[in-house]
């Protein structure tokens, strides 16, 4: 069948208004037949609607499948499963409605064989259904869609309310800070190419990257606070800071992930440029990652006037102002800055040292104050609108934590019953369920009994209507055992301090047992001392192999171990480390590293920190 099919008759070239026009002149006196030929419309055809009330425009070929009711009750639905994030995919729709024609015996011409309607069809029915398109997806948790909802998101604004009733925090007061990862290995995105060329390629830094924690913070007014870099290292050296942002933090963790103690240090570099006092406290929004929550910081919040509330857990994609506007441009920016690197610097990989560079780069680009200013806007934080949020954006969580209805899929008895709310979930219990009516803000689940016919009324008794022919899993997430839910809080509150205060406490005692366990492993070590060089080599690679791996860092990276062999330590830790690793030699003092703690992803041309300097 021919996509666009060029017209060869002129029957049926009248249009809706032409034969709007008709229809008034006959009922205003004017002949029928008259009516008819001024406007160009055939008499029966005037005369056949004039009877039908029928005023929609003249179709010419094939009648469609469905009729127009039913193709309604399809794009409602489809549009219905987008907006709780589970939406079709094309050959889904293309399954679903060989199925509902088969379900109620609709005359069709669909392909019996492989159970699909056509390709054509699918053009057909968005053609005559635009406000349904085909759409990429973002993939979104199921945390984030059960934790979004009403309950949660009231909770934080109340406490927003407050706040700004008590303290009136103007928007140059109003921060919001956040961790975001960026790699060495870029993603290319899309490309020109040969139309029709199969496989497309693009240099990209190498396999894998490393990933550097970046930490933003920018206010309501449109200011921003300097960064934070966080590397994946073992020491931290200036040559990472090379033409990075201006008055910049760099820190270095052993996974590159921020803990505590970071977070502590990046509390003093935020109090520097945000000017808190005592008449003009700040206001802090963060999620509740444990790294925020302690009490060193609490005790520094308190100290120096600064207010952090955190957001409801699993929400940032919607709340945070730094991930609705902030983050995405900043990433889309910085990748395009790694593909100008790659084509500018001929077969030369982006390693952590160009990462500032780039960032900064990206960074100067996108931290606009109109960024800013939309972001809190957008967020409903400032100006504060707790109805920023609608219905619809609640609808995922709201459907998904309310019981599913089964639909007996069976000849004999196709009634609703409800599920069993203590029942175990799982990824096999698939469950056909019956939404509430697509596009209603409010959605009501309803009971059905078992002699209620199931699904909107249609023309036959047993029909089948759409929405009972898809599938939507039931909700299987479950709160672990001995966790508290978490909601939104304000951080820096007198309640809060007692329970920082035990958790420090819970933390101090687990420290010591590892402390402990560890110095037992070190005396161990040191009576190895007076052994052969071989001997001593392979007995403290099995002592650290048997050790765990969270215990005491500062120990295992002691420089001030009097051990008298150095050669077959690691030049970065310190560490003899584990068997079978992989060891990277500098080019310059011909001295080893770890590969891990070396920073470079290959040993081709390695050149360890302290030789950096004399390397050009």
């Amino acid at each position: 069948m021919t996509r666009n099919r060029k017209r060869t008759t002129s029957k049926a070239k009248w249009s809706r208004e032409d034969l709007q026009k008709a229809i008034l002149a006959a009922k205003n006196g004017t002949s029928m037949r008259k009516a008819a030929k001024e406007n160009g419309i055939p008499f029966s055809t005037l005369q056949e609607r004039m009877a039908s009330n029928n005023l929609q425009e003249a179709e010419l070929g094939r009648k469609p499948v469905f009729s127009r009711e039913q193709e309604d009750e399809m794009a409602e639905h489809v549009k219905y499963l987008a907006s709780i994030f589970y939406g079709v995919t094309a050959k889904e729709l293309r399954r679903l409605a060989f199925e509902f024609a088969e379900r109620n015996n609709i005359q069709h011409t669909f392909n019996v064989n492989i159970g699909l309607a056509g390709i054509e069809w699918l053009r057909s029915f968005l053609r005559r259904n635009p406000t349904v398109s085909v759409r990429k997806a973002e993939g979104t948790s199921l945390n984030r869609l059960t934790a979004f909802n009403k309950e949660e998101v009231d909770l934080f604004f109340k406490l927003m309310e407050n706040l700004m009733t008590k303290h009136q925090f103007p928007p140059s007061q109003i921060y919001n800070a956040d961790e975001t990862g960026v790699s060495t290995v870029q993603d290319p995105g899309k490309i020109l190419a040969t139309k029709g060329q199969k496989r497309v390629g693009f240099a990209t830094s190498g396999e894998r990257g490393r990933n550097i924690t970046v930490m933003c913070a920018i206010n309501a007014a449109g200011g921003y606070i300097p960064p934070m870099f966080i590397f994946p290292r073992k020491r931290l050296t200036p040559l990472l800071e090379k033409d990075g942002p201006a008055e910049a933090l760099y820190k270095c963790t052993n996974n590159g992930w921020i803990d505590e103690n970071i977070f502590y240090e990046w509390l003093h570099h935020f109090k520097k440029f945000s000017n808190p006092s005592e008449n003009a406290p700040v206001l802090l929004i963060l999620d509740n990652h444990s790294s925020h929550i302690s009490l060193k910081a609490y005790d520094f919040c308190k100290a120096n006037h600064i207010i952090m509330l955190s957001i409801p857990p699993h929400s940032s994609h919607k709340i945070q102002p730094l991930d609705v506007v902030f983050y995405g441009p900043l990433k889309n920016e910085y990748r395009n800055e790694c593909n100008l690197f790659m084509k500018t610097q001929l077969m030369r990989p982006i390693t952590p040292y160009d990462v500032a560079a780039l960032f900064n780069r990206a960074y100067s680009t996108v931290a606009t104050i109109s960024k800013g200013v939309s972001g809190f806007r957008s967020a409903g934080i400032y100006p504060l609108n707790p109805k920023v949020f609608t219905e619809q954006d609640f609808l995922p969580a709201t459907i998904l934590q309310n019981d599913a209805f089964v639909v007996q899929d069976n000849e004999a008895d196709s009634s609703l019953t409800k599920t069993n709310s203590d029942s175990e979930a799982g990824p096999s219990n698939i469950h056909k369920i019956l939404p509430p009516k697509p596009c209603i803000e409010k959605p009501q689940l309803t009971t059905i009994d078992d002699n209620q016919q199931a699904g909107p009324s249609t023309t036959s008794t047993n029909s089948v209507s759409f929405a009972q022919l898809t599938t939507i899993p039931k909700s299987a997430l479950k709160t672990r055992k001995n966790r508290r839910k978490q909601h939104a809080k304000i951080i820096t509150s007198t309640p809060m301090k007692q329970e920082l205060e035990e958790k420090q406490n819970k933390k101090q005692e687990k420290e010591e047992k590892k402390l402990k366990a560890s110095s037992k492993k070190e005396k161990k070590l040191k009576q190895t001392k007076n052994l052969p060089l071989k001997n001593k080599i392979s007995y403290k690679r099995k002592v650290f192999e048997s050790s765990s791996s969270d215990s005491d860092i500062d120990i295992q990276c002691d420089d001030n171990d009097d051990d008298e062999v150095d050669e077959d330590r690691c030049l970065v830790c310190n560490d003899f480390g584990k068997q079978n690793e992989m060891w990277f030699r500098c080019t310059l003092c011909s001295r080893w590293a770890h590969s891990e703690c070396s920073g470079w992803d290959t040993p081709a041309g390695y050149i360890c920190d302290d030789c950096q300097p004399f390397s050009d």
